[in-house]
């Protein structure tokens, strides 16, 4: 079964904090513009800048790896990749909790946090609807198995009469 609403979630939070953390980077090796484009603003300086960097990439290899694990063919290999998800959607929320309570450095990281708060509950509902109705993949293929068996069972039941001038069933 695809699992369209966490795979957008999860790669878009994945996304967003990879770039986040590329910019901090950036910022911490004196490069103010790519190709022209000014950067965002860096989230601090110096050792500051280091950890809201290297959270926002750890965040995001975590949301990764989560997202690579929820489309695994075993199910308890799934299970586990929506347990990452739903940790790395934690560490969101407690950076965007951060940058409500605290300001800087994360204030930096989310403009708008009424957006972020949003995002993580839209995120938390997808993650949470399809681990709700999760089925892997070879259930499927048994259901359509056990509904070929029945659908023949009941035409098999079915009592013919036959057509004398043929000597078919009618």
């Amino acid at each position: 079964m695809k699992r369209i609403p966490t795979t957008f979630a999860l790669s878009t939070w994945a996304g967003f904090l990879a770039v986040t953390g590329a910019n901090e980077i950036l910022h911490l090796n004196g490069h103010l513009a790519i190709g022209g484009v000014a950067l965002e603003l860096p989230a601090g300086t110096g050792p500051v800048s280091w950890g809201v960097a290297m959270l926002c990439i750890g965040t995001a290899a975590l949301l990764a790896v989560g997202l690579i694990r929820v489309h695994a063919a075993d199910e308890a290999e799934a299970r586990r990749g929506e347990l990452l998800g739903f940790a790395g959607i934690g560490i969101c929320a407690a950076m965007v909790i951060a940058a409500s309570l605290f300001g800087a450095p994360f204030a930096a990281v989310f403009d708008r946090l009424d957006l972020a708060v949003w995002s993580i509950g839209l995120s938390l509902v997808a993650l949470a609807f399809d681990a709700c109705i999760f089925a892997p993949d070879d259930e499927d293929e048994l259901d359509e198995i056990a509904f070929r068996r029945t659908v023949a069972a009941i035409n098999a039941s079915i009592p013919r009469r036959r057509d004398e001038r043929s000597g078919r069933d009618a």
